[in-house]
């Protein structure tokens, strides 16, 4: 019987892909600023994510390359829709917001999720579900300064 991994590397990947998500809004304005365009930064951040990614993901195959065949236009659906469509937004949201102000949009848009379940499948929200949308909006308030005399 094969042993579950450990509950420490999971929680050691998820941090690592915080991380590095993280670091995506500043590495577009860099690249940006640079002079490089919305889709030539995603052209380079999921360029050196597949070149880190290949090996693992290979390994993880074991030899079951049909698989991937078979699922191979839901997989390129995914990666354009899901992966670099999302990113090139994202990235032309960082041309014009500061990096703070468009991760916090981004984020908002489980707020939206949540609310369509309501309003359309209604399907009430939880209480925790509830509180984190309120702290969602309110961290949004903060960021924004909506009192402040400054304008995005």
């Amino acid at each position: 019987m094969q042993k579950p991994p450990a509950a420490g590397s999971g929680l050691g990947l998820a941090l690592l892909s915080a991380v590095t998500f993280a670091t995506s809004g500043t590495f577009a304005r860099s690249l940006i600023d640079a002079g490089w365009s919305a889709p030539s930064a995603v052209i380079a951040r999921v360029g050196i994510a597949a070149l880190v990614l290949a090996l693992p993901a290979a390994i993880s195959l074991r030899g079951r390359w049909p698989v991937l065949r078979r699922n191979l236009g839901v997989v390129g659906l995914f990666g354009l829709l899901g992966v670099a469509l999302a990113q090139v937004c994202f990235f032309n949201a960082v041309r014009y917001l500061p990096v703070g102000v468009a991760l916090l949009l981004e984020y908002l848009g489980i707020i939206l999720v949540v609310a369509w379940t309501w309003l359309v499948h209604k399907q009430r929200p939880r209480r925790l579900t509830v509180a984190g949308a309120v702290a969602a909006l309110a961290g949004l308030v903060f960021v924004l300064d909506l009192t402040g005399a400054a304008r995005l």
